[in-house]
């Protein structure tokens, strides 16, 4: 595929919005998370192994044609998203924790991200379709995305404290958009193929992401988290950056309609992170807002 600016401007601004999100981060969050291990290990191997697992149980119990089941494989790998947080918020889920667990593992994915869709499309048999991930220039993307934006965020945070903190939330704003009108491109792009999508496709992105919130919930409890740390910790399982993975179907790769598969789970992954949001409300039990 050969798109310049969506190449472009796609990586740039998920650069920026990463940068952003390091103006709101802290050593200290790195080190309260740190501290608290059971609830970081949990996280980890809800990301790492759990949603993996569902991915494939999908693909295995619907039968799955393999481009679907790649478009899953690669949901699945992608770090959480920072929509995460606002549903942990909105839940009175441990916020902190979210963020964290978001930032934590959005530094790691160019070393997991690219070895696990890599690994997972050869089981898919994929590589040998043409589907194959170019491993060192995706780790380098990545870092590019994932790391240095946020390591640069934090020394701005540092550095220029005040000036953060007021127009911290006019550059999100901005940002925001300018991302909203390069989805609603490609979106316009590639309107003739979406029709189709809304079949098997979306149910399958519906199903991953429910299992994946219910999922990370129970398993969270098992493990003695608190009240407060198994919501998040279900949101952070749940909602993945799917911008991540549009760019990596675009840019690394070269594929249209893993693309749009991984932007309808962008969207309709919000249908059940509404309805278990909303059965968090309703339910009686109080938080206990103890540290997991």
């Amino acid at each position: 595929m050969n798109e310049p600016l969506i190449n472009l401007m796609l990586p740039l601004l998920l650069g920026l919005m990463t940068l952003i999100m390091g103006t709101t981060l802290e050593p200290g969050h790195f080190r309260r998370l740190l501290h608290r291990p059971r609830a970081l290990f949990t996280g980890l191997a809800l990301q790492w192994l759990l949603l993996p697992l569902l991915a494939w149980l999908l693909i295995v119990l619907l039968a799955l044609p393999p481009l679907l089941g790649a478009a899953l494989i690669l949901v699945a790998s992608a770090p959480g998203g920072a929509t995460s947080n606002m549903f942990s918020f909105l839940a009175d889920g441990d916020t902190a924790l979210s963020i964290s667990l978001t930032a934590f593992v959005g530094l790691l994915a160019p070393l997991w991200m690219p070895v696990s869709v890599v690994l997972q499309l050869s089981w898919l048999g994929q590589q040998q379709a043409g589907l194959s991930l170019p491993l060192g220039p995706a780790m380098a993307q990545l870092a590019l995305i994932c790391i240095v934006p946020v390591v640069l965020g934090m020394l701005v945070r540092r550095r220029w404290c005040i000036w953060v903190q007021q127009y911290q939330p006019r550059l999100k704003k901005v940002v925001s958009l300018a991302f909203l009108l390069l989805l609603i491109v490609l979106v316009a792009r590639h309107r003739d193929a979406l029709p189709s999508l809304w079949s098997g496709a979306a149910l399958a992105m519906v199903l991953l992401c429910a299992l994946a919130l219910g999922a990370g919930f129970w398993i969270a409890r098992l493990t003695g988290c608190s009240e407060a740390a198994c919501r998040s910790l279900a949101f952070e399982t749940g909602i993945q950056n799917a911008a991540i993975a549009i760019m990596v179907a675009y840019t690394q790769l070269g594929s249209d309609e893993l693309a749009l598969m991984a932007l309808l789970y962008g969207i309709v992954m919000n249908i059940p992170a509404l309805l278990l949001l909303g059965w968090f409300r309703r339910r009686q039990q109080p938080v206990q807002w103890r540290e997991a």
